[in-house]
């Protein structure tokens, strides 16, 4: 019979492959020498008066000694392990004289030179029924084991369990801490990169086209943040992410954002073009009074009536995770005196979140976005399809305008249009691109 598919004594066999995944998570098999193991087994050998003493864990197919006094070499196959009987239960495993042993006369440990006549061995179980080794003892005699020094030995492999343990834990925080590190320093890096794309004005407004699902007409524009660099290349948001989430920098680049669509809004209707409205993303910074700071219903409405823009020129668009907010309460009251004043207000990515019925019904708003993740499924999963029919339904029982974002194909078009989708926005109908793309571009 292999090894790994031995039985215990009541006939149960272990289970290996969830035993070796729980070894492999502790990753401690490959490590270096632990003074605290080491200190274990000097305390095992000294309480069973033995010459020789281990602590060892099995793999598939060997042993490994992770701590040793008085035997050579880092480990042996398991096959040849007198651990791997000491794993087959949790009770510890004696053999009082392995050389008048069927099971281990023939054992290189014994006819070898170690010439191991006495083993005891305490399972290291790191979980109920999961054991990955074992503390034991050796001596070149036979001998018995008192049940003063087996409670010795069971007390002790229970500090090297926990030892092990502690051991797992430092390389999980270490890996965390280290994760963390990487984070800040990737924050920090994207906090300065817009922090000079302010400074510099680097930071730029692409355009993506909504149409009217039903005629095909071009009704208006979302406004997607871009970044400039040096040498000509555009980054998208996820380079400075960071910079969105810090108010200081995200109330600086919202303010900058509602300007500069103002002044193309402006700019297109001066032209004669007929571009419908620009739509903006605004984060929840960008709700947050400020003392001495025009509040965002007054900045809003003072940068559309300096242009001399109608309202309707310019559209809100709010994530679900910022409606929610702690401050929702405010937000809410603030993107109501923003309908009051004939702004259109955006319930943007729709579904990816912890909006429920009652938010729908609550929330301060005119139209849903349902984002892009459901559209491109919706044709292939009868399961995304029913969510983007009840988000429709929904919607349109309550009277609110449905725009459906990430179109990327007509088979979906026609989806949503079949639902009674009022508005899709997506790469069939067109790519995010600069101002200058949609000067002549007929709808």
């Amino acid at each position: 019979m292999n090894s790994a598919e031995a039985v215990g004594p009541d006939g149960s066999r272990p289970d290996e492959a969830a035993r070796l995944k729980r070894l492999r998570e502790l990753s401690t098999v490959s490590s270096g020498a632990d003074p605290v193991l080491d200190a274990l087994i000097d305390a095992a050998c000294l309480a069973a008066n033995t010459p020789i003493g281990l602590i060892t864990l099995l793999d598939g197919e060997r042993q490994w000694f992770k701590s040793k006094r008085g035997i050579e070499g880092d480990g042996s196959r398991r096959a040849d392990a007198f651990c791997d009987h000491t794993i087959r239960a949790s009770i510890p495993f004696v053999v009082p004289d392995a050389a008048r042993d069927v099971r281990f006369a023939n054992n290189p440990f014994v006819t070898g030179s170690d010439r191991i006549r006495f083993y005891a061995g305490v399972p290291l179980e790191i979980e109920p029924g999961l054991r990955l080794g074992s503390l034991c003892v050796l001596d070149r005699v036979p001998r018995r084991l008192g049940a003063d020094v087996r409670g010795l030995l069971e007390r002790l492999a229970r500090c090297a369990v926990e030892r092990l343990l502690q051991t797992e834990d430092r390389y999980l925080l270490s890996r965390i801490d280290q994760g963390r590190i990487d984070r800040a320093k990737a924050d920090k890096a994207a906090l300065a990169l817009a922090e000079a794309a302010l400074a510099e004005d680097r930071f730029v407004l692409h355009y993506q086209p909504k149409i009217a699902l039903d005629t095909g007409r071009r009704v208006g524009f979302e406004a997607l943040l871009r970044l400039r660099k040096a040498d000509g290349s555009v980054l998208g948001p996820a380079a400075f992410a960071a910079a969105l989430d810090e108010p200081t920098l995200s109330r600086r680049i919202g303010s900058q954002v509602l300007q500069r669509a103002v002044a193309q809004a402006k700019a297109w209707e001066t032209a004669g073009i007929d571009f419908g409205h620009i739509a903006i993303n605004v984060s929840s910074a960008q709700f947050m009074a400020l003392p001495g700071s025009p509040g965002l219903v007054e900045e809003i409405l003072g940068a559309t009536r300096s242009a001399g823009l109608s309202p309707y020129r310019i559209q809100i668009e709010v994530t679900e995770g910022v409606m929610l907010s702690e401050q929702g309460g405010d937000i809410g009251t603030q993107l109501e005196a923003l309908r009051v004043a004939r702004f259109i207000v955006a319930f943007d990515d729709f579904g990816t979140g912890f909006a429920s019925l009652v938010h729908l019904k609550e929330l301060a708003y005119d139209q849903i976005k349902i984002d892009g993740s459901f559209v491109r499924a919706m044709t292939s999963s009868n399961a995304d399809h029913a969510i983007v029919k009840a988000i429709v339904d929904m919607a349109k029982a309550m009277g609110k305008h449905i725009v459906a974002e990430g179109v990327e194909t007509m088979a979906e078009r026609q989806a949503l249009q079949e639902l009674g989708c009022h508005y899709g926005q997506g790469y069939l109908f067109g790519r995010p691109a600069g101002a200058s793309k949609w000067q002549f571009s007929p709808e």
